[in-house]
């Protein structure tokens, strides 16, 4: 049954965006269609203990199983230690990723590899499906990046002005790198196509797939999914050892119509973003981010700051150093799939999630691993790109099956099996599956009619009905599940209607919904910096000093090396009189990057002249 149901996930997951329908509309119809399909998967207890009690008679099956409880088990400890159960528990907004969501994948690609393991022939089913939607996602990134977007403002991804302004198309995932990663997984399993299918259509349409994808990978500007997808395809240079006419033609071709492409007047924005590159050449905040996170993770280091967290407790442990240097970031993940787990699941998720990592590297050196090179090569690409990015759903998906389909391709046919007895694996599977499936539905549900709810908000908010945006936001409240929060969007959204209202009950309702909000986003919200922050600034508008200044100084708890709550204390300390303060807190943020701000250095030489 997973088996079937594993090309529909394949498909759906990458291209499902909901903009207008859905208020986090790249994350919640992805995760909602994978809590859904391992929920039907879960049902089929006599099915899923048939195919388990079979994959587990291999020595591969079994250790993939293992190894999958304890990134399962690693999940739940961490979650329950956590420093903030209920969001470890869902996940934060911006990727969903939290314990039922992970629970759910590791479920259905556990079924999903037995059920292919049982029935080989699906595999090249849902090779075709990942081709043909991989497809049509770089396609739509390709029309982003010419200027052609029916579902997203182009603004959304365009960075700087004029000539060199540059573009990031995010196509259907969310964010150009994220995007980049899932293509380096589309271009070799749609390469695939073209090495195995006996059918001249699928070759074509393989080959079509994965050359659009190539194209989009570079569209993207993502140098992690560049470096990845050029180990990869070192990788099956080395390993499939082609003919070096055919080697030179295909070097030589593609070589050709990138450079024509890049020094056309269609290649300026690349040109932009290779400006960028030579601008930027260690990319970015990761070295130091990196470093910073490692020292999170010594914090708690048996069982991690808990999932999702990382947002939330970063700052507390970002250096002087990074907040100088990037004092505008923010970080919601290390970048590196390996410091996620460490700082979120500690060495307790980091020991399973090296052996998973371990065993399919060790698969794509193996003799078997010679019937599929292109798997091997789309673990490996992906790899390498994903120790510069965060898992989000998709990526997650695809890494976790190519790997798992690596390590049970390693089995023998003809090899020793374990005799064993189907009754326990169905009493298992029915015990388990059941109370998982009611979840995953039961959380799909909430999850969904709660964002359709918060679009609704945002509609009415641009409409500035802060009355009905009130209500709406109270149905939405009702739907979320455990963990889950938009009250800093919410009293950032109400504060901005205030002015805009004529009826002086309804201008009175939107203040009070926007100070409500804020001040339980300061509790809830997964950047609780920001929402001290956002709280202050409320609390200043209606010359408040007193809680203003409350709430900067929990903003500076929350964040201590953050520029911008210590000087905007500063200035709230010099309107109460207290200059000598003021002055250490705007020498501070001057320390903490606020000599990139021109106010801020204004600031502290105004509060000097006094």
């Amino acid at each position: 049954m997973v088996s079937l149901l594993l090309p529909l996930v394949a498909a759906l997951v990458p291209i499902l965006t909901l903009p207008r329908i859905l208020f986090y509309f790249d994350v919640t119809p992805k995760v909602a269609v994978l809590l859904i399909a391992a929920a039907v998967a879960a049902c089929f207890a006599r099915t899923n203990a048939a195919a388990l009690g079979e994959f587990t008679r291999t020595r591969e099956g079994r250790r993939l199983t293992v190894v999958f409880a304890a990134l399962a088990f690693a999940a739940i400890v961490s979650t329950a230690a956590s420093t903030n159960p209920a969001l470890s528990l869902s996940g934060g907004n911006w990727r969903r990723f939290g314990l039922v969501t992970e629970l759910a994948l590791l479920a259905f690609i556990l079924l999903a590899t037995a059920g292919i393991a049982a029935r080989p022939a699906a595999l090249r089913t849902t090779l075709r499906v990942v081709a043909m939607s991989g497809a049509l996602v770089a396609l739509y990134a390709v029309l982003q990046y010419f200027g052609w977007d029916p579902l997203l403002p182009p603004a959304a991804y365009h960075v700087g002005e004029g000539f060199w302004t540059i573009v990031r198309p995010p196509g259907t995932i969310g964010h150009a790198n994220y995007l980049g990663t899932y293509l380096v997984f589309v271009v070799f399993l749609a390469g695939s196509l073209l090495w195995s299918e006996p059918s001249r259509l699928w070759k074509f349409a393989g080959g079509a797939a994965a050359v659009i994808g190539a194209f989009a990978i570079v569209l993207t500007g993502a140098r992690s999914a560049i470096l990845g997808a050029a180990a990869g395809a070192i990788f099956l240079a080395v390993r499939r050892r082609p003919r070096p006419r055919v080697l030179l033609f295909g070097a030589v071709a593609f070589t050709v119509a990138l450079g024509g492409f890049y020094y056309s007047p269609w290649g300026q924005k690349l040109r932009s973003r290779t400006r960028w590159y030579r601008e930027d050449p260690v990319g970015g905040a990761r070295l130091l981010l990196w470093r910073d996170s490692l020292r999170m993770a010594t914090a708690q280091p048996l069982s991690g700051r808990g999932p999702e967290t990382f947002a939330t407790e970063f700052p507390r442990f970002q250096s002087l150093e990074l907040a100088r240097a990037y004092p505008d970031f923010y970080h919601e993940s290390p970048h590196n799939i390996f410091l996620d787990e460490l700082t979120g699941k500690g060495i307790l998720g980091l020991i399973p999630f090296l052996a998973f990592t371990g065993l399919a590297g060790w698969a794509t050196l193996g003799p078997r691993c010679r019937d599929a090179p292109f798997l091997a090569a789309a673990f490996l690409a992906a790899l390498v790109s994903l120790q510069f990015n965060a898992f989000v759903l998709t990526t997650a998906l695809f890494f976790y099956l190519t790997g798992a389909l690596l390590i049970a391709g390693r089995a023998d046919p003809a090899g020793e099996r374990i005799e064993s007895s189907s009754r326990r694996p169905a009493a298992v599977a029915a015990v388990l599956g059941l109370p998982l499936a009611v979840l995953f539905v039961v959380y799909a549900i909430r999850l969904c009619a709660a964002d359709v709810a918060l679009q609704r908000v945002r509609g009415l908010v641009d409409a500035g009905d802060a009355i009905g945006a009130s209500n709406a936001y109270a149905s939405a409240i009702r739907w979320q599940p455990p963990g889950v929060s938009s009250d800093l969007y919410y009293s950032r959204a109400m504060s901005t209607i205030v002015r805009r209202q004529r009826d002086l009950m309804a201008a009175v309702k939107a203040w009070q919904e926007a100070v409500q909000a804020g001040i339980r986003a300061t509790a809830k919200a997964e950047d609780r910096h920001n929402a001290f922050y956002n709280l202050a600034t409320l609390h200043g508008m209606v010359n408040n000093p007193v809680d203003a200044e409350r709430s900067l100084r929990g903003a500076i708890e929350a964040a201590p090396n953050w520029y911008k709550p210590r000087w905007t204390l500063a200035q709230v300390l010099k309107v109460r009189g207290q200059l000598e303060e003021a002055r250490q807190q705007a020498r501070a943020a001057l320390e903490r990057g606020g000599d990139k701000h021109p106010e801020v250095v204004e600031t502290l030489r105004d509060l000097h002249d006094k």
